[in-house]
């Protein structure tokens, strides 16, 4: 078993997965399937730690994870007024599709007769 060294380095010793891809044992693609199925495994874990650091004000912890969510400024509806009525999702989608058939319709009256 390792120790941990007291200048904050710390180092897992390797893996039997590291050990046999490295000695031919295993496949890269079984390792890289491993790898993901381990990551997916502690997922939990990293996600409650790094919502705990966002707390904490880690700017990059926060946008990690919105980037993981696939959240950005551009996918949530702009800030209300305290007393304005919150968008429906009803109105937000009729909105796109009204400005996607305006697109659509303007790129046709730019197409070249033939």
């Amino acid at each position: 078993m390792s120790k941990r060294p007291t200048n904050g380095k710390y180092h897992a010793p390797a893996s039997a997965a590291v050990a046999q891809v490295a000695t031919g044992d295993l496949s890269p693609e079984q390792a890289t399937r491993r790898a993901m199925a381990a990551v997916f495994r502690a997922l939990d874990g990293i996600v409650k730690v790094m919502i705990a650091r966002a707390n904490e004000g880690s700017h990059l912890h926060a946008k990690l994870l919105f980037d993981l969510a696939g959240i950005s400024a551009a996918s949530l509806p702009p800030e209300a007024d305290a007393g304005a009525e919150e968008p429906s999702l009803t109105r937000m989608l009729m909105e796109k599709l009204d400005q996607m058939a305006e697109e659509t319709a303007s790129a046709e009256d730019k197409r070249p007769v033939e």
